[in-house]
């Protein structure tokens, strides 16, 4: 039995380093050295989703993306 989890896509390139999204999320989001954003996992762990979907909306550079799981 799986469990649907939201997906998490990041486009480093357009990463602009403000941090915001791993401020708010730190359990998804991480910085590297230069505060560029990276991912441990790909998928949003049950119960962070609010978080998840707030961390990617603050980014000023649009650079991740939360997308639901498919019903």
């Amino acid at each position: 039995m799986s469990e649907k989890l939201h997906k998490v896509t990041i486009d480093r390139s357009r990463c602009c380093g403000y941090g915001l999204c791993a401020a708010i999320c730190p359990d998804v989001y991480k910085l590297d050295a230069d505060g560029i954003v990276y991912l441990e996992i790909d998928f949003v762990p049950a119960g962070m989703e609010e978080a998840a979907i707030e961390g990617a909306a603050v980014c000023p550079a649009e650079a991740i993306h939360v997308t639901p799981p498919m019903p």
